[in-house]
């Protein structure tokens, strides 16, 4: 009897110093990383391969348009996936706060289906957890997809909360510095605007450059900047990125351009089709697929729209 709890209580410190080891080697690692994607990566490889997934997935919260958005996904698709963060496991997980143990992801309601639709995977099995800081706040969650020998288990997300909560202070830290990078580069993208201003002499090529550095600094795929007939009451493209030199006119109170036109207030949209005041005649005329929108007024000197 003695000597079963002797190993037993052996065993259990093995496991306890492996498990230490284990925490020691994230907090090494994320200290190693450079940059945001360097330690998202780092994450993904070491909860996938300890707990034994497939793969693995860590979304962060996108505060301003309340999105969970990937930086990082194993396998062959790269690009980045949003969903809205109350959708899907992962989605219950960040509003919740809380873990989750998903032995069959198509049998319970909380998955998603359209994420596999877009990436051709077909998941079966799924641990999340939240990505919380020293402070209690979530800003994002870990995921890991199909286990490949048994079954997830509340030891497995007992392992990857722990390593979740290790790795956070490096994830902020990072998150943070390339917050710092993308605002100093803004300024410098700005202060080149100025200076173009000053030395452009023709509007036409002006208004071009201008609207392709607001694109570039919004990290958008295109701008479209539209001035107001005042002789018809419309709307027109004088500059409109993919659309070549087509003309768009439509009245100066329709859609969102419209809606901002009118009451002269900037509008966010996350999500354009979800909006009742968005157009889509416009996404018909031109062939494109509006997702989100940023409209701002246009004023002259004298507050005129």
């Amino acid at each position: 009897m003695h000597s079963k709890q002797t190993r037993s209580a052996g065993q259990s410190l093995i496991k306890k110093e492996k498990f230490n080891e284990l925490l020691l080697k994230i907090t090494n690692d994320m200290a190693a990383s450079q940059t945001l994607d360097n330690a998202l990566e780092t994450l993904v490889e070491i909860t996938t391969s300890t707990i034994g997934g497939e793969r693995g997935t860590i979304f962060l919260n996108d505060e301003n348009s309340k999105e969970l958005y990937s930086r990082v996904a194993q396998g062959n698709f790269r690009r980045e996936i949003r969903i809205m963060n109350t959708k899907g496991v992962a989605g219950w997980v960040f509003s919740h706060k809380e873990g989750a143990i998903i032995p069959n992801a198509y049998k319970d309601d909380r998955f998603d289906k359209s994420v596999d639709m877009r990436t051709g995977y077909r998941t079966k099995s799924i641990l999340c957890a939240p990505l919380k800081t020293v402070g209690g706040e979530v800003i994002g969650v870990s995921q890991v997809l199909n286990k490949i020998v048994g079954k997830f288990n509340e030891d497995d997300l007992e392992i990857l909360e722990a390593m979740t909560k290790q790795a956070a202070i490096a994830i902020q830290g990072n998150i943070i510095v390339e917050q710092i990078e993308k605002s100093r580069k803004q300024e410098l993208e700005f202060m080149d605007i100025v200076s173009q201003v000053s030395s452009e002499l023709e509007l036409g090529p002006l208004l071009e450059r201008i609207i392709g550095t607001v694109t570039k600094m919004l990290n958008a795929e295109r701008s479209t900047l539209f001035i107001n007939d005042e002789k018809t009451s419309e709307l027109y493209t004088e500059v409109a990125e993919g659309v070549g030199k087509t003309v768009i006119r439509f009245p100066n109170h329709v859609g969102i351009a419209g809606n901002v036109f009118t009451t002269g207030q900037a509008l966010n949209i996350p999500h354009a089709y979800a909006d009742l005041r968005f157009n889509p005649g416009f996404d018909r005329s031109t062939g494109y697929f509006t997702r989100s929108m940023l409209c701002t007024p246009v004023v002259n000197k004298k507050g005129k729209r």
